[in-house]
This record gives C-alpha cells, sequence and structure tokens, in this order.
C-alpha cells in the first residue's frame, strides 16, 4: 500500500492507544451542566462541551441516530477549518475525495465514484452545466455548484452513502446534501459578524471577504427569518507547465526510409507517445462572489409548519492568463535529432519549431439560484403526515473569452528535455529574440462566446402513516416529478492568419500595438526555461470585446460575422416521475435495540437531446435524440445497538448514477487548429447502475468520541467512459498530412465492474489527559477504495474507475480551551486515474497532499482568528502511462487569512 499507508497505519494506531485511555476515563455527558467550561474552570466532573468539540459531538449525533449510512460535518467545523468552498469542507468525510482546480477544492469522489447528488436542503442544487463537468474553456476552473457557494452559508452538510427509497435517485455511490442555517435552529435573536483579510503568497495580492447574518423568533418562537449575507474578493493564481492535449501516439510520418519503425521502437504494434507542446503558464484571476441564503419558518401549531428557503451567489471572474509554448510533431522532418524512453515516450530532442506567445483574458459571470417551499401538517395524534414541497433552481454561466496568438516569422531549431517528472527545458535557439516584435506575427485569435444554462422545475408529496404498536414504527411512500433543462449556446470565431499570402500576414511590428513585454521572473519556483520568463505577447485585456480580429487586420475577410455556432449548441430536457414505498421498523432481539427500513424505488425518465449534424453534403441539419429507462431499486438497511456504544450495521440498495449532461449533446465539436482534435457526446448514454453492499461497526466510547470501521463493495454493472479515435466526420477532409483526420474523443457505455472498499474514522477528544492539556483532541479517517473495470488501456492493461484513490486520509489534531483553539489538518491523496486521452492513453495525477492551520481566540462575543491553506506549497502533477510523462505541473501556492468575528 506504499509509505502513505503505513504512515496512516502508525497514526492510528498510536490514536488507538488514546482511544483505551479515553474509553477508561469516565466524563460527564455532553449536555451536564456544571462550573468547569472550556473557557477555564477545571473542577473535576464537570465539564460543558462547547464550540469545536460541541460541533463535533453533534456530527456524531446525526451518525449514531440515523439509520442509514451518513456521515455529517456540522457549521461550526466548517467555519474553523480554512475552507474556501463546500468541496474543501467535505474532504474530511472518511470516503470523500476532493477534485481541486486552480488550488481550490471544485468537486467531490464519494467512495472512488463521481456520478452522485448534490441537494441543497434535500432538493438539486443544480449547476450551470446542468450535471458534472463543464466546458473545456473553463474546465481548468471547474464550476462546480460545491465550488460556487460559499462555505459560510452552511448549517450541516451531510454524506449519504447508502440510498434509502426516500431519496432522489441519481447517486451512484452517495448523496451530499447542503443544509442552510434556520431561524429555529436558534430561537430569539441572533447576529453574526465576520470579516477577514486574504493574501495569496505567489501573486503578492491581497483580498478579503465578509459575511453578516441575522436571525429572529417571533409570536412565542412560532415565526422565524433568517437573512445570511456574504461577499469575497480573492485573488487565485497558478503557474504551470502544460499542454494543450498532453501527450499523443506517434503517427507514421514519424517513420522514415531510414527507421521505418520509428514510431514503434519495440514493434509491439502500439505506437510511442509524445507531447503535443510545451506551454509555460502564469494565471492570475480575481474571483468575486456574492451569496447568501435566507429561510422562513412559520409554525402556529404543534402539528403545522410552513417553511420556505432561498440560495443564491453570484460568481464574477477575470482572468490574465499568459503562456509561451513550442509545438512538437509527429513528423520526422521536424526532429535534428530524438530520444526516446525505453516507455517508448519521446523524452528529447532538437525540434525545428516557431515560438509562440498567447495570452487570453477570459471573463465569466455566474448565477445560481435554489429555493424551496413548503409545509409539514400531521393529525394530532401525530399518527398520519403529508408534506408537500414545490423546488425550482437554476444556474448559468456567461464566458467571454479573447485569445491572440504570435508566432515567430521563422523557425528555430528548439532542443527539450521533459526531464523525467519535472518541469521540462527548453533551451532558446541562437538568433531568437522572444522580445523582438520584428520577429513575430500574429497567427491566431479567438473571439469566443459561450452561454450555459440550467433550470429544474421539481414537486414532492411525501406520506408517513404510523401504526399503532406492531413492528413498524412508521410506512412512507411519496410521488416526485422533476424537470431538468439544460441549454449551452456557442458562438465561437477561431481564426488562423495563414503566412503564406503575404496580404493576409499580420507582421506584430508594423501592426497596432497591443502588445507589451511580459517578465515572469521566478515562473514555477524558477524552473520555468528562461526564454518562457521574458517575452513579448498580445494584451488581449485591453481589446474590445468580440473585436480582437477587427483590431489586428482592419477590413479583412478573415474577419468573419459573429453567429451562433449550431454544432456547439445544444439542449438536453429530462423529465423523470418517480414513487416509493418505505417501511421502517423498530424492535429488539433481546436486550438489543433493532431498527432500519425496507425500501422500493421506481423511477421513469424521459430524454430529450437537441443539437445538429453535419451532413457529408457539408450541410448542417436539426438532430432530435429521444431515450427513456426505468428502473426499480429495492433497498434494505439494519441498524443493531449490540451495546449502549456499539453499533451495527448492514444495508444494501440498488443504485443509479446520472451521466454529465455535456456527454449527452448530440453534437460533434471540432478544434480545426493544431492539433486538430475534438469531442463529441453521446445522448443515448445508459445511467450507470450498481448493486451495493454495506456493513459497519461503531463504537462510541465516550460523549463525543467514536471509533468506526466500514466496508462496502459494489457490483457496478455500467459505467462510463471516454475513449479516443481518428475520424473523419461527415462532410469534412483530413486536416493532417498524414490523412488520419481528427482526433475524437467520445464517452461510452461500459460494463462490469466492482469496487470495494475499507473505511475508518477516529474521533476522540483526550479528556482523560490532566489540565491543561484535556483540550487536546484528534479526528482521523482513512479509507482503502479498490476497484477493477473492462476498461483497458491501449497496451491492454485493466484501468481503475475514473477519479479514485486507492488511499485518502485525513489527519486533524486540535486544542481547545480557555478561548484559545488551533487546528492542523493533514489530508493526503492517493494518485487516481483521470480519464482516457488522445489515442487511447491513460492520465493519471500523481499522489497530492496538504497541510492546512488555522488559529483563533475567543473573548465574549468576539473572535479574531489566523487560517493558512496549503502551506507546503504542494505541487499539482498530471502525467500520461509513465509517471516520467508529465502533462501538467502546476503550483498555486500558499494561502493566509486574518480577521474577526463577532456574535450577538
Amino acid at each position: 500500500m506504499g509509505k502513505s499507508s503505513l504512515l496512516a497505519g502508525a497514526c492510528l494506531g498510536v490514536l488507538l492507544f488514546a482511544t483505551q485511555a479515553q474509553a477508561q476515563t469516565e466524563v460527564p455527558a455532553q449536555g451536564q451542566t456544571g462550573t468547569a467550561t472550556d473557557q477555564g474552570g477545571d473542577q473535576a466532573g464537570d465539564i460543558i462541551v462547547t464550540g469545536f468539540r460541541r460541533s463535533l459531538a453533534e456530527a456524531l449525533d446525526v451518525k449514531r441516530e440515523n439509520d442509514q449510512f451518513l456521515d455529517s460535518v456540522v457549521a461550526t467545523d466548517v467555519a474553523k477549518l480554512p475552507d474556501n468552498t463546500i468541496a474543501e469542507s467535505l474532504q474530511r468525510v472518511s470516503g470523500v475525495q476532493i477534485r481541486r482546480a486552480l488550488g481550490e477544492g471544485t468537486s467531490v469522489s464519494i467512495r472512488g465514484l463521481r456520478q452522485n447528488r448534490t441537494e441543497i436542503n434535500g432538493r438539486t442544487l443544480v449547476g450551470p452545466f446542468g450535471r458534472g463537468r463543464g466546458i473545456d474553456s473553463v474546465l481548468d476552473s471547474d464550476y462546480n455548484p460545491l465550488s460556487l457557494f460559499p462555505s459560510e452559508m452552511i448549517g450541516r452538510l451531510d454524506v449519504i452513502k447508502l440510498q434509502g427509497a426516500d431519496r432522489a435517485d441519481g447517486s451512484l455511490s452517495g448523496t451530499v446534501d447542503v443544509i442552510t442555517r434556520k431561524p429555529f435552529d436558534h430561537k430569539g435573536e441572533l447576529i453574526a459578524l465576520s470579516a477577514s483579510g486574504v493574501y495569496a503568497d505567489q501573486s503578492e495580492k491581497f483580498g478579503y471577504d465578509a459575511s453578516a447574518l441575522y436571525s429572529n423568533t417571533f409570536a412565542n418562537d412560532t415565526l422565524g427569518i433568517l437573512l445570511n449575507v456574504t461577499y469575497s474578493r480573492k485573488p487565485v493564481t497558478e503557474q504551470s507547465f502544460n499542454s494543450f492535449t498532453g501527450y499523443t501516439p506517434l503517427t507514421t510520418s514519424f517513420n522514415t526510409s531510414a527507421n521505418p519503425h520509428a514510431n514503434d521502437p519495440n514493434g509491439d504494434g502500439i505506437p510511442g507517445i509524445y507531447i503535443a507542446d510545451f506551454r509555460f503558464q502564469n494565471l492570475v484571476e480575481t474571483r468575486k462572489r456574492i451569496g447568501g441564503n435566507g429561510a422562513i419558518q412559520w409554525k402556529p401549531t404543534d402539528n403545522l409548519e410552513v417553511y420556505t428557503d432561498v440560495a443564491y451567489s453570484h460568481l464574477d471572474t477575470d482572468r490574465d492568463r499568459d503562456w509561451f509554448s513550442v509545438p512538437l510533431s509527429s513528423t520526422a522532418s521536424d526532429y535534428v535529432s530524438y530520444t526516446l524512453s525505453d516507455d517508448e515516450i519521446l523524452t528529447a530532442g532538437t525540434i525545428n519549431q516557431t515560438a509562440q506567445s498567447n495570452a487570453e483574458a477570459l471573463k465569466v459571470s455566474s448565477d445560481t439560484f435554489s429555493g424551496g417551499i413548503g409545509l409539514k401538517w400531521s393529525t394530532n395524534d401525530g399518527r398520519f403526515a403529508v408534506r408537500p414541497e414545490f423546488d425550482y433552481s437554476r444556474s448559468s454561466i456567461d464566458t467571454t473569452q479573447t485569445f491572440v496568438r504570435m508566432s515567430s516569422s521563422s523557425r528555430y531549431p528548439f532542443s527539450f528535455d521533459i526531464n523525467d517528472g519535472g518541469v521540462p527545458t527548453v533551451t532558446a535557439p541562437a538568433g531568437l529574440d522572444v522580445t523582438n516584435p520584428a520577429q513575430f506575427r500574429y497567427t491566431n485569435v479567438f473571439d469566443n462566446f459561450v452561454t450555459s444554462r440550467a433550470e429544474e422545475t421539481a414537486g414532492r408529496l411525501d406520506f408517513t402513516f404510523k401504526p399503532a404498536g406492531g413492528l413498524l414504527s412508521s410506512i412512507e411512500a411519496g410521488l416526485r416529478y422533476s424537470s431538468l433543462s439544460t441549454r449551452r449556446e456557442s458562438t465561437f470565431r477561431q481564426i488562423a492568419f495563414p503566412s503564406t499570402n503575404p496580404g493576409n500576414t499580420f507582421p506584430v511590428a508594423t501592426g497596432p500595438a497591443i502588445y507589451d513585454i511580459r517578465d515572469f521572473a521566478g515562473l514555477i519556483g524558477g524552473d520555468a526555461p528562461d526564454i518562457a520568463t521574458r517575452y513579448i505577447a498580445a494584451l488581449p485585456g485591453t481589446l474590445p470585446a468580440g473585436q480582437a480580429c477587427e483590431t489586428i487586420a482592419p477590413g479583412s475577410a478573415l474577419c468573419t460575422p459573429r453567429v451562433v455556432d449550431p454544432l456547439q449548441t445544444f439542449e438536453v430536457i429530462e423529465d423523470t416521475m418517480a414513487a416509493y414505498a418505505k417501511l421502517n421498523f423498530e424492535t429488539s432481539i433481546g436486550s438489543m435495540p433493532l431498527s432500519g427500513n425496507i425500501g422500493l424505488r421506481y423511477t421513469d425518465t424521459a430524454r430529450s437531446a437537441l443539437g445538429s449534424i453535419r451532413r457529408a453534403s457539408g450541410a448542417v441539419d436539426p438532430l432530435t435524440v429521444h431515450k427513456r429507462f426505468t428502473d426499480w431499486l429495492p433497498s434494505a438497511v439494519a441498524k443493531l445497538g449490540i451495546t449502549d456504544k456499539l453499533v451495527f450495521r448492514l444495508g444494501y440498495a440498488k443504485v443509479l448514477g446520472l451521466p454529465d449532461t455535456i456527454d449527452l449533446s448530440p453534437n460533434l465539436t471540432l478544434n480545426r487548429l493544431t492539433p486538430f482534435n475534438g469531442s463529441a457526446g453521446n445522448p443515448e448514454l445508459e445511467p450507470l447502475r450498481a448493486d451495493q453492499y454495506d456493513a459497519a461497526l461503531e463504537w462510541y466510547f465516550a460523549p463525543g468520541a467514536a471509533l468506526t470501521v466500514g466496508g462496502f463493495y459494489k457490483d457496478v454493472k455500467s459505467f462510463i467512459y471516454s475513449r479516443a479515435a481518428y475520424e473523419i466526420p461527415p462532410g469534412e477532409v483530413a486536416p493532417d498530412p498524414a490523412g488520419q483526420g481528427f482526433l475524437i474523443t467520445r464517452p461510452y457505455n461500459g460494463e462490469g465492474g466492482k469496487v470495494k472498499g475499507v473505511e475508518v474514522l477516529l474521533q476522540a477528544p483526550f479528556y482523560f489527559l490532566p489540565s491543561p492539556l484535556d483540550g487536546f483532541g484528534v479526528i482521523a479517517n482513512f479509507s482503502y477504495i479498490d476497484s477493477s473495470t473492462s476498461l483497458l488501456d491501449r497496451r491492454g492493461q485493466s484501468l481503475p474507475f475514473q477519479g479514485l484513490s486507492k488511499v485518502n486520509y485525513n489527519l486533524v489534531g486540535y486544542y481547545e480551551k480557555y478561548g484559545f483553539g488551533v487546528r492542523v489538518a493533514y489530508n493526503y491523496r492517493d494518485k487516481f486515474f483521470d480519464s482516457v486521452g488522445p489515442g487511447s492513453t491513460a492520465i493519471y495525477y500523481a499522489p497530492y497532499r496538504t497541510l492546512d492551520a488555522s488559529v483563533r481566540y475567543e473573548f465574549g462575543p468576539f473572535t479574531i482568528f489566523a487560517d493558512a491553506a496549503n502551506l507546503t506549497n504542494e505541487v499539482q502533477r498530471r502525467y500520461v502511462e509513465s509517471s516520467e510523462a508529465t502533462s501538467f505541473y502546476g503550483i498555486q501556492g500558499r494561502r493566509f487569512s486574518a480577521g474577526f468575528s463577532a456574535k450577538f
């Protein structure tokens, strides 16, 4: 399992020793009153659990009392770790692995699987792209719903790992339910304020955030209102080595008469790979986020409650991204010399190529809204209850991209070395001055506009009946209808200025002065080659939106009108009707209480995908694809209280996950520029189905403390994977000299896969230590997940599920006493298989570690605090097939913040 697994095991072993001591120490129950508190006194036997420890105890209470397999993170826990987003807060949950983009947590995998539901107060939290990931131009920022909402709005996070029949389907491995704050959470008036300054050390830029909450109850606590508002303006930076398409198979054009098998030196029929281009990049963003939530609760009688709640987030992003690049090729005549490794990877050589300076200005505006209104009514005796609810969610994102590339007018011999997994080196050739405008011309311009919208309208009606006595404690039944519509509209104008026609060349020196000299000294921690740290580049941010072409080439016929591209515009509509029945039971086996439920859910989904198809004649016609699927989803769970401290759980459920919306597009999207690749959706994709089995043993050995061990097994019937192959679409001609066409990546349904794993959680406040050491405590979780699929890489080796890390663990040590609190959190995520790249190459992310810390002091209603994230300045690295073939090497820097909060 490796050094990291051994380290985790050793840490857990030490903590288990502390657990034994904790279990032998008598600690008063959480609610016991006394003179001693965590703010001071230490009289024996008198402890009031408050602050962070109380939040941990509350999370354990939620887990312990629920029949389902569930983990929780409560509000205080969220507030006292330096988490920027909801996704970052979820990394503290065992079995949850987060995906990072530009240093921020943006989305999660639960038990190694990505196709899960995100909810807010039990309803769908819709993202701007519908379900799942977004468009390529902002993919490195992700903009998943879990990254759009600030963590300050959270009341509690629930991660449901085994679905009950009453939960909406669509979760292959779990559901994240973001439960916002409600006025009845705190009776009476509550005012909470918070403000902090933020510093990003890599860019040496400052930002800030602030939040304000007001909550109150009236009319003898029968009416409550709450309003929570947050605002932040933060810098985001990344310095990286990157590549547009990563590593691509060498074509037959790499062969020569002297070496007819140059592209496949070992003769196994599988060509070697080369990186498409070397890109040394500096990215700077400013993100402004306004968010908040509101709620009204009215409970005029004990058996009637009317409620409504809304959540809103608005995000504005301004990005400047610059990179210096040198493209490689698969054409033998371009190379002076080259070296292929034993793994058939082009690792070093000298190539005659142009130098490229690239500059992008990107503006992103996103709005997300989610709201619900409903009521809970029961008969006076409480035996019958009904709960109707209407939900509405929408999300949108608008992106404006202006991109300008300059290329050297001549080709030069560049020497390169991929540097065995580090930052590649590229040596500047003699005669090239990358700061001299006379040696460069404008070659490419993008004026791109993309709008994505998603909207879901849903309604549900739930009934509960409690029989008088007997085994059944209650019978639940309900109906749910939802309609999810996702639309993308694209206006793409991507122009390559030809160099062969003198009338269509646009030299930099004699053109408009829309450039300057970029200076990125110390780029990528000083590992970037000198040629990539100071060079001439355009200033796309100074150009009027959509006018880059007209500015560079005024009056040119190349500046075609901007129109909506039907081949990059689509709509997917999914209407789902579901019904369920669930039998809850309570009984006992001797003195051991037994509870649980048995349920069945029926779901029927009709899908319509609307897009366009390019015919062989070149004509573009509309295309509509219809798909319908139905499923019966049984589930059962049982919880046995072996003792008052020991709980055993057993569960089964048939579950399904749904494809990312973007994968359902019927369109074919082509990149008509080198290296001539593209992507296509598949509206015929089936859901991902699995049978899931769970078992857990939970020992609540002291108040606020627990040791739990769980195992799970998933028999996955179908999954989704991407495969790349060369195609020449109807109406197109081969754009490359070898005549292979476009390298198209499409999603497919794979068959057969297994996922199994173990999760361990230890939570222990060290009450058994003498004062003041009894303020220490620890939280540790560990997961080991293994998988197998029918998916093979191009060498015939079996691949795991996408996004699954075998080993993942968190260690959090804290001290809280006398108003003083310190926490240090370490997170480790093992390597994982991310996707299939060009030529069926397997793309992986290397292991990733983070160290975060938080310090705070509370006095009266006030708190001052300081947080630090990514203290070790971790490198994020992606590679293809072999660890030496790095396709991404990024540094996002450390983040520091300091501020105050107050509650009245």
